[in-house]
């Protein structure tokens, strides 16, 4: 078992969260919006997924410090165009070494970075990792078989990340 923090509370996050849960993780989810924390702790369901219910031992959080503490994995799941100003965010409380997983898709249009470089620029301490694949937020969180792709610049920490997800 892992202690997993998901970064983002949009539905795919939640997807992913229920994913890890129902791989015997452990764990909590952030949010920048207090509202969306809110509903998740008092609904146990995210608006955009009804009917997938949420664990009650789920922890949900707006605080960075507590969400990245000991910590094995971050799972960056908020939207491209908030991926630096997260990573801004939780930088001082990254660990050396400690595994982010980007889950989103696209680029900074500014800079024409790949997500995974803005991570890695922002947080130099930690060793970043990409999930992709041809998968919908309401599918994975209803179980429905899908493939996801785990790409890192190691292959043990690439490894690991699939140990945590696959099921």
């Amino acid at each position: 078992m892992a202690k997993v923090a998901v970064l983002g509370g949009g539905s795919w996050g939640i997807a992913l969260a229920v994913l890890l849960h129902k791989n015997g993780n452990e764990i909590t989810v952030w949010s920048a919006l207090d509202k969306e924390i809110e509903m998740l702790s008092s609904e146990h369901e995210h608006k955009m997924l009804p009917g997938v219910k949420l664990a009650d031992d789920m922890i949900f959080t707006t605080d960075e410090a507590e969400a990245v503490k000991d910590k094995d994995m971050l799972v960056m799941a908020v939207a491209s165009s908030y991926t630096r100003a997260t990573a801004k965010r939780f930088k001082d409380y990254v660990k050396p070494d400690q595994i982010i997983v980007n889950v989103a898709k696209g680029i900074e249009e500014d800079t024409v970075m790949t997500l995974t470089e803005i991570i890695e620029q922002e947080i130099p301490q930690c060793q970043v990792a990409v999930l992709s694949g041809p998968s919908h937020a309401e599918e994975v969180s209803r179980g429905v078989p899908t493939t996801i792709v785990v790409g890192s610049k190691k292959k043990s920490i690439a490894e690991y990340i699939r140990s945590l997800f696959m099921n």
